[in-house]
C-alpha cells in the first residue's frame, strides 16, 4: 500500500515560499552589483614640466642633473622619475631614481654622469617607436609617472640624443 507524503500546513508551505523568496533577493542583492556598471571615476589632472634642460653633449666625467616637477590636482600615491637608455651601462651612468610619495607635487632630480666616449656607436632607427637617432649618439630618455590610488597612471617621457666626448 503506498502512503502519501503528508501535506504541508498553509504556515509551513508560506515558511518555504518566503525562504525561496528570501534566498532569491539575496542572490540578486550579490549579482546586481557586481553586474551594474560602474560610476566614472574623475581622473586627476596632473602636468610634468622640465625644471632642467636636457643635456646634449658631456665629456667624459662631466656630470649634469636633470629634474621634472610633477603637479596634480589630487594626492599621488608615488611619484617617481626614472632613467632609460638605448644602450645601458653605456657611455652613461645615472644615479638610479628618485620617488615622491603622498603628495599633489614633487620635484625629482636625476644626475646623470658621462663615463666613456660614444662615438663608436652604430646608428639607432625606431626608438623607443619611431625616433632615429645618428651615429655616436646615446639615444635616452627620462621617464616620470605618477600613480594613483584606484590604479591609475600618469607619465611622460623626455628623450634625448647625448654625446660623450
Amino acid at each position: 500500500m503506498l502512503s502519501h507524503p503528508p501535506r504541508m500546513s498553509g504556515f509551513r508551505r508560506s515558511m518555504n515560499v518566503g525562504l525561496v523568496l528570501l534566498a532569491i533577493a539575496a542572490i540578486g542583492s550579490v549579482l546586481v552589483p557586481a553586474t551594474a556598471p560602474a560610476a566614472p571615476v574623475a581622473q586627476p589632472a596632473v602636468t610634468f614640466s622640465l625644471l632642467t634642460p636636457l643635456p646634449s653633449h658631456l665629456a667624459v666625467g662631466e656630470s649634469a642633473v636633470i629634474g621634472v616637477h610633477v603637479e596634480s590636482s589630487e594626492p599621488f600615491a608615488m611619484a617617481i622619475a626614472l632613467s632609460d637608455a638605448y644602450y645601458p651601462g653605456r657611455g652613461v651612468l645615472f644615479n638610479g631614481s628618485q620617488a615622491q610619495a603622498n603628495a599633489t607635487s614633487a620635484d625629482l632630480y636625476l644626475t646623470i654622469t658621462a663615463r666613456e666616449p660614444t662615438a663608436s656607436l652604430p646608428a639607432v632607427q625606431n626608438w623607443p617607436a619611431d625616433e632615429d637617432w645618428p651615429a655616436g649618439t646615446l639615444p635616452l630618455a627620462v621617464r616620470v609617472g605618477a600613480r594613483f590610488a584606484g590604479g591609475y597612471v600618469a607619465s611622460e617621457s623626455y628623450l634625448f640624443g647625448l654625446t660623450v666626448s
